[in-house]
């Protein structure tokens, strides 16, 4: 793709903005960013000099002509600023698009409602594991156009892909892709599940021949796009066998393939807790095989993993209570599959800004397991109209409170599990903030008098 004395607007900053722009600035494009946000200096500061900076409105962007358009995820895909310069002609596309297309290279592409960022570090540590060379990078954190080494021929990508990302892709084919689940979310964006599956289905809709997709066998959504996949499948199960792909089998995770079985471990080795997890470690067995990583590598790497920070990241035991900080689930999908790993006493921290979802499923499940709610923040009440009629139901000013009521609420020998089902941005800067003020008033609690109460 040729940039050089091109006319290109970035819209949003955001993680992805200025590390996108500077390398659009750095191949000799003209570059303008525009951001309806305030930009702090410090932020600012990190564009290249010579990149043209608008914030707190779009009206020169809107004004100007340019070639192409690179869009933030945050940035939605309908909004007028985009609309405009479709119209005016220009070609506009996600950051992930154009990072595919500057280096198109053996990109490994990994989407899904849920479990994305773990799955992404797993396969890139089994990939390094087997000796070859693999840059993790996309919406787990670190934009793919600020890492040099996505050009190096040498060199894997294996990126976290989410559905904004998607909805800008025009020719992006990852070498191997994988669905890992799909259960509503972003609904407030996508407005409808059929739209959400329809750039979910994107990841693979152009793959072909030799290349591979993985899909999650046991999830309802991902097994019925099976019978699309225009490229090899190469599924996972954690319920039953597959001819082709990875499951487990009497407390082994086996990968079957074109004939061959090999074990990769034993699920009681996996330092991952929950139903969750499992998947996330048999999806990352399977995306690594089929990009080339060895199984002795892919066991090493297994065994040796450990959660990521905010998911289902266990945090410390306070007097006998167990926390366990799942900021990260921001859905009721996700929340739903953490409870479901819990075992014992659970009290479960809820609540956040709703992303226009039905609680109903989350509160059947804190029903039948007796689980003790605190709920936080603007979706407090809807959860709570879900939860009519049961107990123990709380609700808790900040996460403080949250902290200390859902400790009494678990008693000793109990867990206090942070999976809000919910966005952050109704009370934190974002879901790393939540985790962190979790952590926070775990550590202030253990420096408190014994807790009193429990339900036990």
């Amino acid at each position: 793709m040729e940039l050089k004395g091109k006319r290109v607007l970035v819209v949003g900053m955001g993680r992805t903005g200025v590390p996108t722009a500077n390398r659009l600035h750095a191949m000799g494009a003209v570059v303008s960013v525009t951001d309806k946000g305030a930009v702090g200096r410090d932020e600012a500061s990190k564009l290249s000099e010579g990149i043209d900076l608008e914030t707190g409105s779009h009206d020169r962007a809107l004004a100007g002509k340019f070639d192409v358009v690179v869009t933030s995820p945050g940035v939605p895909w309908d909004g007028p600023i985009l609309q405009r310069h479709r119209e005016r002609g220009a070609e506009v596309i996600s950051e992930i698009e154009l990072a595919f297309r500057l280096a198109p290279r053996a990109w490994i592409a990994i989407t899904g409602t849920n479990g994305k960022s773990t799955t992404t570090a797993l396969v890139g540590a089994m990939m390094r594991e087997s000796g070859v060379g693999a840059v993790v990078c996309g919406n787990i954190g670190n934009a793919a156009l600020g890492e040099d080494a996505i050009f190096d021929p040498r060199m894997k990508v294996v990126a976290e892909i989410s559905s904004f990302q998607l909805e800008g892709v025009a020719t992006f084919r990852p070498r191997v892709s994988a669905i890992l689940n799909i259960t509503p979310d972003h609904m407030d964006r996508h407005k409808t599940m059929g739209e959400y599956i329809r750039l979910k289905r994107r990841i693979f809709e152009l793959q072909r021949g030799d290349d591979v997709c993985v899909l999650n066998m046991d999830d309802p959504e991902t097994a019925r796009l099976a019978p699309e996949v225009p490229c090899r499948l190469f599924p996972f199960s954690a319920n039953g066998r597959l001819e082709e792909g990875v499951f487990v089998n009497d407390g082994r995770i086996v990968i079957s393939s074109r004939g061959d079985t090999w074990t990769a471990g034993a699920t009681r080795d996996l330092r991952l807790p929950g139903r969750a997890n499992l998947e996330n470690a048999l999806a990352a067995c399977a995306i690594a095989f089929s990009a080339g990583a060895d199984v002795g590598a892919i066991s090493r790497a297994l065994s040796s993993f450990e959660a990521l920070e905010h998911r289902l990241e266990p945090v410390a035991e306070v007097r006998g209570v167990r926390f366990i900080n799942d900021s990260k689930g921001t859905n009721v999908g996700s929340t739903l599959k953490a409870l479901d790993g819990m075992t014992g006493r659970v009290a479960v921290i809820l609540g956040g800004r709703d992303k226009d979802q039905d609680f109903t499923p989350l509160a059947d499940l804190v029903r039948r397991m007796g689980a003790g709610v605190v709920l936080i923040g603007e979706a407090a009440e809807k959860i709570a109209v879900c939860l009519k009629g049961y107990e123990p139901v709380v609700r808790a000013d900040g996460m403080d409170d949250a902290v200390r009521k859902a400790a009494q609420t678990a008693g000793a020998g109990g867990t206090v599990l942070l999976s809000p089902a919910c966005a952050s941005f109704d009370m934190f800067r974002d879901y790393r903030d939540r985790g962190d003020k979790f952590r926070a008033a775990v550590r202030k609690l253990a420096g408190e008098p014994a807790l009193t109460g429990g339900r036990g």
